[in-house]
């Protein structure tokens, strides 16, 4: 199962948030087992290294992206994706941005704890539901 993993869930793991941080963890491990392949956009190393660094320090931060790069596949979009991005009905331009990222490189699954804020859109699910899902089917 190939699955794009959101921002927050990474930072959850990064910034110890409780009580997501348990959920993102598991996350990591099936990552790292090759039990799904997870992706992160390549939108999203900035970000995390810039809010990482802002509650940790530069080497943290540092540490912590190369750790990423290890079990996570990068992502990307192009000047198309970013237009349809703003071309959606989403509210939230960077959750519209993910969305198309993960239905541009044929991910399986959108995994965030905001999944509201994505509406109705298919294949978007949270960490638990996402972990749900895995153990049903065995990928």
């Amino acid at each position: 199962m190939k699955v794009l993993i959101d921002t927050n869930i990474v930072l959850d793991i990064a910034l110890n948030r409780k009580p997501f941080v348990e959920h993102a963890a598991l996350l990591w491990r099936l990552a790292e087992q090759k039990e799904i392949m997870a992706c992160l956009s390549n939108t999203s190393i900035t970000d995390i290294f810039y809010i990482v660094k802002k509650h940790a320090d530069q080497d943290k931060a540092r540490s912590f992206i190369a750790d990423i790069l290890d079990t996570f596949s990068l992502v990307d979009i192009d000047e198309e994706g970013f237009r349809e991005a703003l071309n959606s009905d989403m509210k939230d331009f960077e959750d519209a941005v993910q969305y198309v990222i993960c239905t541009r490189n044929g991910c399986d699954a959108l995994a965030t704890r905001n999944k509201i804020d994505f509406g109705n859109s298919p294949n978007v699910v949270d960490p638990a539901e996402l972990i749900e899902r895995i153990n049903a089917t065995g990928t």
